[in-house]
């Protein structure tokens, strides 16, 4: 048995039931292994949460930071709302994804600080590919750091709407907010 599959079985539990929810016997139980073995590979189930999540935080840093280098071509408009439909896919598609932004939301007190922490990290990529994106456009009437403000404020309400709402609620808030982002910064469409 592969760390691999305990891992996948675990975040497909944790998914399911939270991390309080989810116990130890009930992931080697889904990786179709004892107990005794899961031990083997960890130790506790807080060491396996904080390993799967900062492999998971460190597999979406380097999905922002791919993202907004390969989609340099593209106008910065687009690059952006692609990048929420993207975020909004990745979320409903990947398990890791989901459960990375589910527990950045509903942090599991014995692991508060790491998660914490480790979503930070992510923040700070993201902050900075937009301010970037932001810089390279020379968008509107803000400055590059308040427009990276506005968009992350935009994004965690976003974010609400997929943790706690549905896919639908999600492109329903998009289509509004978007407009009244691209109005607040001052960005005038192009003709």
């Amino acid at each position: 048995m592969s760390r691999k599959a305990i891992k996948d079985a675990a975040i497909a539990l944790f998914n399911r039931y939270g991390y309080e929810g989810t116990k130890m016997v009930q992931i080697a139980e889904e990786a179709g292994i004892r107990k005794q073995s899961l031990s083997y590979h960890f130790t506790s189930k807080k060491e396996m949460l904080m390993e799967l999540y900062e492999e998971i935080v460190e597999e979406e840093i380097n999905f922002v930071r791919d993202y907004f280098d390969k989609n340099v071509h593209i106008a910065w408009e687009e690059r952006l709302h692609g990048f929420l439909i993207e975020h909004k896919n990745r979320f409903l598609t990947s398990p890791n994804v989901h459960l990375m932004f589910v527990f950045s939301f509903t942090t599991p007190i014995e692991v508060h600080d790491f998660v914490l922490t480790q979503y930070r990290r992510y923040l700070a990529v993201l902050k900075t590919e937009l301010i970037t994106l932001f810089v390279e456009a020379k968008v509107g009437n803000l400055p590059p750091e308040e427009c990276m403000v506005a968009c992350i404020t935009m994004l965690d309400g976003l974010d609400v709407q997929l943790v706690y709402e549905t896919r639908q609620a999600y492109e329903q808030t998009l289509a509004i907010v978007w407009k009244v982002f691209l109005t607040g910064i001052g960005h005038t469409a192009r003709s």
